[in-house]
């Protein structure tokens, strides 16, 4: 994919992955479409009944062939101009992964953690935290991140593995295990 920024154009390979089910959100996919098809990208899309699992599977095929990896999941709206804007911001940053801001559907609390702080001990942001464009989270979200795939090979494998209290009650998602372990 060709991204300008005022006078600097470079090639990226982006390769995008998608974990679906087997019936579609079709304004997911019609974002999916219309936002990849100008980039001549075509998503991998993989299947099956664990998220994680199948993840990691779409991510080992495109791995070796992409400079990037842009995570979808099944219920993100966005634009082509969202991608390239993405893209550009993740190229200047130097950092290794970039996610947009989201809030979650239930609470509108923001889907990320801050460096040093407890996701339990954070209800709000400060709003001088938004000044610069791209900001260091310790957890991010998988609506639409990208990954740059030399930060993912660094990455300790299994990628997605969810945590168990001793009650054997869920205390970690397999998402934030990921992040968690980012390198």
């Amino acid at each position: 994919m060709l991204i300008r920024s005022g006078g600097v154009e470079a090639e990226v390979r982006v390769a995008a992955v998608m974990s679906t089910p087997r019936l579609g959100f079709t304004d997911n996919m019609f974002c999916v479409s219309s936002a990849l098809a100008p980039h001549g990208i075509s998503p991998t899309k993989v299947t099956g009944a664990f998220w994680g699992l199948c993840l990691a599977r779409g991510w080992e095929q495109v791995l070796d062939t992409s400079d990037v990896i842009l995570t979808i999941d099944y219920d993100t709206v966005w634009t082509t101009k969202t991608l390239e804007a993405l893209l550009v911001l993740l190229m200047h940053s130097g950092f290794d992964a970039i996610a947009p801001l989201q809030c979650k559907r239930e609470s509108g609390a923001v889907m990320f953690a801050l460096p040093g702080v407890k996701p339990s001990d954070t209800h709000s942001v400060d709003a001088e935290r938004f000044k610069k464009p791209v900001q260091p989270v310790k957890t991010a979200h998988f609506g639409l991140p990208l990954i740059r795939t030399e930060a993912l090979k660094r990455t300790p494998k299994p990628w997605f593995m969810p945590r168990f209290d001793e009650n054997g009650e869920p205390s970690l998602d397999e998402d934030l295990h990921f992040w968690n372990a980012f390198a």
